[in-house]
């Protein structure tokens, strides 16, 4: 039920969202027909929304909220001269970075508008990046390695995608510097072409001139667990990402 509940939504067609929307329909009528009473303007046309009625006040909940919130903070905090990201989400993460500080973005994946503070570049990390190394106090990644190697996105297809793209990111790193890397974690598998689920001590047996200063368990759902060890992660528990903050030596 859930793999077809999940096809479903990755098509376009999410009926969970759908029934709730008939659930709401009378309510969404008998405003309707009272507001037309009250109208006196000649420019009216009808646009139902048929899921706020009950809605909160906003989503505060996710591993993606929670890890682009959890990320900044440990950033803004640090106050790097620069930064570099790679591959992470420009609505919440970086966006949340731009408040504060400017920022390099590398992506596979041109970005059409311009914004301030942001400097793009296209790039793929599954190569080399010679001419950054060493180059950054602060580089991110987040909830991006996952993808490489599986063509979502448009990049190569590569068994071993996710573990050069760590490798190829980190050496942006300068002496000293801190790598901020999330991603899901649990019993090593691929789910073709969405995304890898890795092994929570991956990064930790990649990255041997690192060390790792902070990590924290994110759920799908549901608040972050703080002080816990990649060692301890239940890997028979799905749906759950790891946050790491690492410091290069």
């Amino acid at each position: 039920m859930k793999k077809t509940l999940y096809f479903l939504r990755q098509v376009g067609f999410d009926p969970i969202k759908f029934i709730y929307a008939l659930k709401f329909l009378p309510h969404y009528v008998a405003t309707l027909f009272k507001f037309l009473r009250l109208n006196k303007s000649p420019n009216f046309k009808v646009s139902p929304v048929l899921q706020d009625f009950r809605a909160q006040a906003g989503s505060a909940d996710g591993h993606y909220f929670w890890q682009d919130l959890i990320c900044a903070q440990w950033i803004y905090a640090k106050a790097p001269n620069n930064h570099l990201d790679v591959g992470s989400r420009i609505d919440g993460f970086v966006a949340h970075l731009l408040s504060f500080m400017n920022v390099t973005l590398l992506d596979i994946r041109p970005l059409k508008v311009k914004i301030p503070n942001l400097t793009v570049e296209i790039g793929d990390a599954q190569k080399p990046l010679k001419e950054h190394e060493g180059s950054f106090k602060s580089v991110s990644s987040l909830h991006a390695i996952e993808h490489f190697g599986l063509g979502r996105y448009g990049d190569n297809l590569d068994v071993e995608g996710h573990r050069k793209g760590l490798v190829h990111i980190a050496e942006t790193v300068a002496k000293d510097g801190h790598l901020y890397v999330s991603f899901p974690i649990g019993k090593a598998s691929v789910e073709f072409n969405e995304q890898r689920v890795i092994d929570p001590m991956f990064a930790q047996n990649v990255l041997t001139d690192f060390t790792l200063e902070e990590f924290v368990l994110i759920p799908w759902k549901g608040s972050p667990i703080f002080g816990t060890l990649p060692e301890n992660v239940d890997t028979r528990i799905n749906g759950q990402a790891g946050l790491y903050c690492f410091k290069r030596f």
